[in-house]
């Protein structure tokens, strides 16, 4: 089960807002690369192909519903988006005549200012950019990618929100910063997207049913009930309390508290001084609590197969085609949210139980190993830019072999059989009261 230890808050602002500088789920810039060794049993590993997987930068709160009374809150989005029509896709560079910016006309938004809900920053885009300077050190520098963006290579990857497309934009700045253009032309960038009821970039109960299933099993075990009991249901009366909330909260309201509380922090924004810092731990704490405990039902083999394990699959499939095909692309870059790199980490079983911090990254190399007696390949793991040991490998890098045994496990093999609904008396119950979206503030 996820680890009950969430993070250490401290130093109030006026006693009523924590920095967020010591906050490690607004982000940080300590990543560090593991550079490649030699194996103990003398392997040469070389680069053929890297996947990375990032959450989006900093961002303003996801939903509309109010944090609480009398927020003072007032969001000042520096950060924007300019784009212009381009027909043709197979043109990949353009002469600029015009290009249109999107703006948010103030006092016409659901929060004070001119942001969107769930908005990238001006924080978030330097994160980004920051993830992407450290790429191109890791991966420009020593040789493996060439200098210069190129369409052959790379491939960028978003679902179709605004925040994960522009962390894409800044990530792509910082690996590859323009050059100049060409006979007056821009370069073209493409960004793949697709519609949201076929996009896996985060587990998708539209792509396999049975993902609603294990989570409606979960929530209507006898462990659940208990933790509700003990833990959950006493917290958000704690929470009402403190916020003087009118409204009866559900686990989907705390949720929505507790992303409001991490925003305010983030941006140094007041929170309500009834708001102790203990008690931000612990809601914290318990959101995390309801996301691993689900991705561990039934197994987390088998939530991984009918969730997060449909872009594990993809992932693997452009492994394989890397391994068979010397003109495949050699870099992949996957822009998500928590419910990415969250359930992803916990496929491999190699997560640390904690929200996953605003810009966080994974890579996965793929390597091809050279001994005295053949060549082979393995998978590296790295979080944050730290080497990770697969469980299921005892060792990293991980042999393909292994490596290739555990693909079986986590991603799904026949989806249609996979993914098929085998508890339809449940999936028919009523909705429980208890996950039932809070009310908006009156």
């Amino acid at each position: 089960m996820a680890a009950r230890s969430f993070l250490i808050l401290c130093c109030f602002f006026s006693h009523s807002a924590l920095t967020w500088a010591t906050l490690p789920y607004c982000g940080s810039d300590s990543y560090k690369y593991t550079p490649l060794q030699r194996g103990d049993n003398g392997n040469e590993y070389t680069l053929k192909q890297v996947h990375v997987i990032i959450r989006h930068g900093d961002r303003t709160r996801a939903e509309a519903a109010p944090c609480w009374a009398n927020d003072t809150a007032v969001w000042d989005c520096l950060l924007t988006s300019a784009s212009l029509p381009v027909i043709k896709h197979d043109i990949h560079d353009i002469t600029v005549d015009r290009i249109y910016r999107d703006v948010y006309i103030p006092g016409r938004n659901v929060m004070k200012g001119d942001c969107g809900l769930g908005h990238l920053t001006s924080k978030g885009y330097k994160q980004e950019e920051d993830n992407g300077k450290n790429l191109r050190k890791a991966y420009v520098d020593t040789g493996f990618l060439s200098p210069n963006y190129s369409n052959h290579e790379i491939f960028f990857r978003t679902d179709d929100m605004s925040r994960t497309r522009q962390s894409a934009q800044a990530l792509a700045i910082g690996m590859f910063p323009p050059s100049a253009p060409l006979s007056g032309k821009s370069q073209v960038v493409d960004i793949n997207v697709m519609d949201k009821e076929f996009d896996d970039i985060e587990p998708n109960a539209n792509l396999c049913p049975k993902l609603n299933q294990y989570r409606k099993e979960f929530f209507a075990s006898e462990s659940w009930k208990q933790h509700y009991n003990e833990i959950t249901e006493p917290l958000m009366a704690e929470v009402e309390k403190a916020l003087g909330l009118t409204y009866k909260l559900t686990p989907v309201g705390l949720i929505h508290i507790t992303d409001c509380l991490l925003v305010h922090i983030c941006h140094g924004f007041p929170i309500p001084p009834s708001v102790s810092s203990d008690l931000v731990e612990r809601v914290a704490s318990e959101v995390e609590y309801m996301w691993y405990a689900t991705f561990e039902y039934p197994t987390i083999q088998d939530h991984a197969k009918v969730g997060i394990g449909f872009l594990i699959s993809e992932i693997w499939m452009a492994m394989q085609e890397a391994m068979e095909e010397s003109k495949a692309r050699k870099f992949y870059l996957y822009s998500g949210h928590d419910s990415t790199v969250m359930p992803f980490m916990k496929a491999f079983n190699a997560s640390d139980g904690k929200w996953s911090p605003y810009a966080s990254m994974i890579q996965l190399e793929l390597l091809e190993t050279t001994s005295s007696k053949n060549t082979d390949y393995a998978v590296r793991l790295l979080y944050h830019g730290q080497e990770r040991v697969i469980p299921y490998c005892r060792v990293s890098p991980c042999p393909l072999a292994q490596f290739s045994e555990y693909m079986q496990a986590i991603t799904p093999q026949h989806p249609d059989t996979d993914c098929k609904v085998t508890n339809a008396r449940l999936m028919n119950k009523a909705r429980s009261p208890h996950f039932r979206a809070a009310r908006v503030f009156a």
